[in-house]
Order: C-alpha cells, then structure tokens, then sequence
C-alpha cells in the first residue's frame, strides 16, 4: 500500500491568546488552549484527513501528555505503532502566546525528548521506511539522524520533503541540501540555510539560488500574507494566497507542507501541488486548532481545481 512516512516533532501544545493588543511585564486577558501538536504530528494528521495513508517516527513520554498525544493522533488515523516511548524523558511542550488577531508573538519549544529520535532507533524502522513512497521529515531530530534518513532515502529513490521548523533548527540541514528533494522554509529559515539576510526579494531569490546550487532541486518560501515563491528547474514563481479570516496561525505551514506533499503524493504538478498547501494553510488560519476539522480532501479539490476552470 502507497504511504507517507513522516518523521519529526510531537508534542503537547498549550497557546494562549490576547483578547487586546499584548502589553510586556504585565498580565493580559485572553484564554489558553491545550492540544496535540508538533510539525511532524501535524503534517502527519492533516495528510490522514487528506485521505493518505500515513506513519509518523517520533518520540513520546510514558506521562499523561504522551498519552493524549498518543490516542488523539492515532484517533485521526495516523499509524503510531512504530513511535518510540522514552523511559526518563517527558513528552515535548510547545508553549506559544498569540498576539490579539491570532498571530505568533513568541513561542518556546521544550523538545529535548527527540534527541531519543536517533540513528539507532531509525536503523530499527529502515524495513518501513524503504516502504514510503514519500518521507516528510521535519528538523527537530537530531542532525546524525536527518543525515541517516535523507542518505537513506537518496539510496532507495524516495522522495523527501523537508519541513525546516524554526531558524536554528534550519541549521542542521546546511550540509545535506543536496540529498533534499524538496524543501519548504520561511524567509528567517532561508536565511538560515543561506547565510544571507533578506530583507529584499532580491536577496530571497539571491539566498534560493545558493541552495539550488547546492543541489536542492525545488524550493517552496512561505512569504506569509504574500504567499509562496518557488523555485525548480523549471519555473521561478510567485503564487499569492487564498484569503481568509485569521483565528490562529498556528499549525498553517504544517498544513502547507501536507497539502503540497498531498499534491506531489497524487501526480499532480509543483505549481498545483503548492496551490493545495496554501488552500491547505487558509482553511488552517480560521481555525482555532493547530490541524483544522475542516481540512478535507473535496473541499481541497473544490478550491484549488475548481479555480482552474
């Protein structure tokens, strides 16, 4: 059976919210959410409402938050049989404060638990993963174990796709780019890779061009409000986003990345395959979860082929 192997982040999310613009070293009105999360968890739980097949490699506590994380992930229709559950270590925690119109003002990631995510635990899952028609592998696993996987995936022909999650987690991609077959950073990532500051499209394009030298063959930059700009062989391209309300941004380049990979998993073009991860990150935003209960295939299809007509 065609599956998705994803390996990366799980954690317990805990996000509060202001009801008016944030004021530093003083309390704020709002309210706090606790819910599965994680950037490998979440790809991986929008693919199984996307109708994928789908396997997720992560590590988890044997504490209350691994077990929530556990059930409601596998509730979705994720495939958790394979995870890994630490023995001394407690489940990760992403906490995040979002400012008044739902949008990230700053976030703290207590993740030590995936340095467990390591070699010899992916060395036991090889058989698995040489299954996978596709491998979406965020950063947050040790950088011998990303080496691993995308030496590994080079040598069985599986395409990758890589999440880059944050800027100094981006940094320990800079010396395997060119077994990526795919990678989606934003612009403070890209210029982690690069070691270029953007502040110009100029130097976006300038920063792009260094990874593709380094043999990346597609890059996919999530501009925010301003959408994507892609970069193959093929085509260099600005596409703007689908517009909505914004409730919580949180969750919406997950949901990018598993709407492209949703794409490229079903033959459909690069330019299409990234129109479906920004429909993907629009439904997300007017959510209040981390992975929208409205993300579903047709509605997907309905909004970005429907367009073409």
């Amino acid at each position: 059976m065609r599956k998705v192997t994803v390996i990366g982040g799980a954690n317990l999310d805990i996000k509060g919210r202001s009801y008016v613009p944030l004021e530093r070293y003083t309390s704020n009105p709002g309210y706090v959410s606790l819910s599965s999360g994680g950037v490998g968890r979440n790809i991986a739980h929008n693919l199984s409402q996307l109708g994928i097949s789908v396997l997720l490699l992560t590590v988890l506590g044997k504490d209350e938050q691994g077990k929530r994380v556990l059930e409601e992930t596998k509730k979705a229709g994720v495939n958790m049989e394979h995870i890994k559950i630490s023995q001394e270590k407690p489940t990760g925690i992403y906490l995040a404060i979002l400012d008044d119109k739902g949008d990230m003002y700053i976030a703290l990631s207590s993740m030590d638990i995936l340095e467990e995510l390591n070699v010899e635990y992916l060395e036991e899952k090889k058989e698995i993963i040489k299954e996978s028609e596709i491998v979406v592998i965020d950063a947050n696993p040790p950088m011998e174990s990303i080496e691993y996987i995308l030496n590994f995936c080079k040598s069985f022909n599986i395409t990758t796709v890589i999440a880059p999650v944050s800027f100094e987690k981006a940094k320990k991609l800079k010396n395997f780019l060119s077994n990526i077959d795919y990678i989606i950073p934003n612009r403070k990532e890209l210029e982690a890779l690069s070691g270029i500051e953007i502040v110009r499209d100029s130097e976006m394009k300038r920063a792009v061009k260094i990874l593709r030298e380094k043999g990346i063959k597609n890059v996919i930059v999530t501009l925010r409000e301003r959408g994507v700009y892609i970069s193959t062989e093929k085509m260099e391209k600005f596409l703007s986003p689908y517009k909505g309300e914004i409730v919580d941004t949180t969750g919406a380049g997950d949901a990018l990345t598993a709407g492209f990979v949703y794409g490229i998993y079903n033959k459909y073009s690069i330019e299409i395959s990234v129109k479906f991860g920004l429909a993907s990150a629009m439904i997300t935003i007017q959510s209040p979860y981390s992975v929208s209960p409205f993300l579903k295939e047709d509605i997907l299809k309905r909004i970005v082929l429907e367009e073409k007509r």
